[in-house]
């Protein structure tokens, strides 16, 4: 005798949670990778007075709200007495059109504090490419532009020295010994280091700082870097999958890493170049709160 075959309507409603549930998890991944965040380090220096620092990194064009408005709201509810611009805030690729909006950010962050722009990689490519006078558009909008250049300032009564420079910060085996051996980078490290006052680093690439380990070994109080992006794809239990020039599985990508010299800040970015995402890992303001020793 035959028998019928008995249906299992139980199959199609599991596959139908199993497909919800794993389309709900990757719109909540999308969401979490696309929603600006603030992360807060406090870091002791040698302030007689807490300052507040936001660190901006890696926008690469990007817009957070109408006209970044909600990048704006987000850093103003923050007081800082200054803000930090440290590179990669355009796309190599991009054309004179990206510059108004950048110029718009600034004019309306420099109505929050002090702003203080130095470039990255991708500015260098950018200027390059398009011969767009963008370092006098950028200081026009309000920003104090340091390339290869620094700025003494007195911030609630703190002397400071802030100083900008995107790349490596020399070499791993850089000596300052032989004057005529001198390039003029290095005229530029040496000199910005000639001093009492605080040293603040906008530095672009962190490689020296946390890879070569300058921040046991140049004097410099404290560096604020981006480009790694938190290594783009953070993977549960590791961290971060590859960071440029150094490669997969890089042991630094976002943090404040100590030396014997000086500290590192070292941001994951808010956006990434076109067509390359960011997967569970949030795009990030930092929050740097500098407090007496």
């Amino acid at each position: 005798m035959a028998h019928a075959e008995v249906k299992r309507p139980w199959r199609l409603w599991l596959l139908l949670a199993l497909t919800t549930a794993l389309a709900l998890a990757c719109i909540c991944i999308h969401r979490r990778d696309t929603t600006l965040t603030l992360t807060h380090y406090e870091v002791a220096a040698e302030v007689s007075a807490p300052l507040r620092i936001v660190h901006l990194s890696d926008l690469h064009s990007r817009e957070y709200g109408q006209d970044n408005e909600t990048l704006i709201a987000m850093v103003a509810e923050q007081n800082p007495d200054l803000i930090f611009l440290t590179g990669d805030m355009l796309n190599r690729k991009g054309t004179a059109e990206d510059i108004p909006p950048q110029c718009d950010l600034i004019t309306r962050l420099a109505q929050i504090a002090p702003v203080y722009w130095a470039d990255g990689n991708h500015e260098k490519i950018f200027l390059a490419a398009t011969g767009v006078d963008l370092h006098r558009r950028l200081a026009q909008a309000g920003a104090v532009v340091l390339d290869s250049t620094w700025a003494d300032v007195t911030v609630k009564g703190q002397a400071l020295r802030i100083g900008g420079y995107y790349g490596y910060y020399g070499t791993p085996h850089m000596t300052l010994d032989d004057p005529a051996a001198i390039t003029a980078e290095e005229c530029f490290f040496a000199e910005f280091e000639d001093t009492e006052r605080v040293k603040l680093l906008l530095c672009h690439i962190p490689t020296s700082w946390v890879d070569w380990g300058y921040i046991n070994t140049r004097p410099v109080d404290l560096i604020f870097s981006g480009h790694y992006h938190g290594g783009q794809i953070r993977l549960p239990f590791i961290g971060g999958l590859y960071a440029p020039y150094v490669g997969f599985f890089p042991e630094y990508t976002r943090g404040v890493f100590a030396g014997e010299q000086g500290v590192c800040v070292l941001s994951a970015g808010m956006g990434s170049e076109p067509g390359i995402p960011r997967v569970n890992n949030p795009p990030e303001i930092l929050v740097v709160d500098l407090i007496p020793k």
